[in-house]
């Protein structure tokens, strides 16, 4: 009897489980932090602000260049699987290539699209810790 649901390759199974043992923690502590006012600190009151900075608008600038490129990069990625998924429709080798390659291109995509997100997440519950 075949099998319905065939088990991913071992990259990806690994790739879902360091994803899910990264992810489990840190969601756990964002969760279920609770900031203590009894430990208030002189810093509580400060954010971080590019305010006054030197060279502030040249730096926001060479990231947002960092990020067009990046998701460029993304975009050919999944170009490139998309095409050769279904140019090697005889080939089952070259076309699971080319499956990996346009999830690799959208999860990176979504990646960048979620990092401004998850540093402010981040930043956030190492304030409320």
């Amino acid at each position: 009897m075949t099998d319905v649901h065939p088990k991913p390759p071992k990259r990806i199974r690994s790739a879902i489980q360091t994803a899910v043992a990264v992810f489990t923690p840190l969601t756990a502590a964002v969760l279920f932090a609770s900031p203590d006012p009894a430990s208030a600190s002189p810093l509580d009151d400060v954010s971080p602000s590019s305010e006054g900075l030197p060279g502030a608008g040249l730096f926001t600038q060479i990231l947002s260049w960092g990020f067009w490129i990046a998701l460029g990069v993304c975009g050919l990625a999944i170009l490139y699987g998309a095409a050769t998924w279904r140019g090697m429709n005889g080939n089952s080798g070259r076309g699971v290539e080319g499956k990996m390659y346009v999830a690799a291109g959208a999860i990176g995509a979504m990646i960048i699209g979620l990092a401004p997100t998850i540093v402010s997440v981040l930043f956030d519950a190492g304030q409320a810790g």
